[in-house]
């Protein structure tokens, strides 16, 4: 029985990392500067872009000004690579719980330390995952799948560290 190569090819799960890249900059860049800003309003901002990105991938506000404005404007353009895309949308919605946390912790305490702290926290996992390519979140995805806690990877081999 002869196999259709396109079939497949659509079964191969792919990530466009430059996409991985400007959400992680953008991540990185709003996190930064509510803290720089004392603004707890950009940390339930970006917990909100972070949870629909990763609930609902079609909503991805980071994804539609990356298709819309960056790459017409050719200031990247798409890298695709086999990934599966589950532990990524899994490290977004960390940090959205961390975020949504630090929220919660800023307008129901008013205790702003331990905010901050969680926001620094995807602060600094967004800035590794950008500069050296370690996702935090992919990492724990993968050995939750092992443990049989989560949906295991989808594609062969163990976790990889791509890096940058």
């Amino acid at each position: 029985m002869a196999v259709d190569s396109s079939s497949v090819t659509k079964s191969i799960p792919r990530v466009d990392t430059h996409l991985a890249k400007f959400s992680q900059g953008s991540v990185v860049v709003l996190t930064g500067l509510a803290f720089l800003f004392n603004q707890p309003i950009i940390v339930l901002i970006t917990a909100v872009i972070m949870a629909l990105s990763a609930l609902f991938p079609s909503l991805n506000l980071f994804r539609l000004v990356y298709t819309g404005i960056v790459i017409p404007l050719r200031l990247l353009k798409p890298r695709i690579v086999e990934d599966d895309p589950a532990p990524h949308r899994f490290a977004q919605g960390v940090g959205a719980a961390f975020l949504i946390a630090a929220t919660l912790v800023f307008y129901l305490t008013k205790a702003t330390p331990p905010g901050w702290a969680l926001d620094l926290i995807v602060f600094v996992l967004a800035a590794i995952n950008l500069t050296v390519g370690f996702c935090a979140g992919c990492f724990v995805y993968y050995h939750l799948g092992r443990f049989g806690l989560l949906p295991r990877v989808r594609y062969e081999g163990g976790f990889h560290w791509r890096g940058v």
